[in-house]
């Protein structure tokens, strides 16, 4: 899983600055909002929820790393977890159960047409 390391990276992705030339944006992208010291984000399994849905661009913004963009986007608790559909900031979550952030990425990639696999385990 990528960081996302500061603001502009950010708004790069949600159409917000210039990306370099030649770069292609991901349709579809998961920002998973973190501490280190959060006890909730340590129950997650994501690993799983890689696995599961590999077709989403999962990204992690650690909220001590990077204060600015959690507060930017008005992330109040975590984990908390974005979507971003063509660069639109487009829903968030907050939840520490790995089933619950399946079904929420999987209805929102169900919604753009993509497809992901059908999960036993999350």
């Amino acid at each position: 899983m990528k960081y996302l390391m500061n603001q502009e990276e950010f708004e790069q992705l949600i159409g917000r600055a210039p990306v370099p030339e030649g770069t292609v944006l991901p349709q579809f992208t998961v920002i998973y909002f973190t501490a280190t010291w959060c006890g909730a984000c340590r129950r997650l399994d994501m690993d799983l929820l890689q696995e599961e849905l590999p077709e989403v661009n999962w990204l992690k913004c650690d909220i001590d790393q990077n204060s600015y963009t959690p507060g930017f986007c008005g992330i109040k608790s975590i984990p908390t977890f974005a979507v971003i559909i063509n660069q639109k900031f487009t829903d968030m979550l907050t939840s520490s159960d790995t089933r619950t952030v399946f079904s929420w990425v999987k209805r929102h990639l169900d919604s753009v047409g993509a497809t992901a696999p059908k999960s036993s385990k999350a």
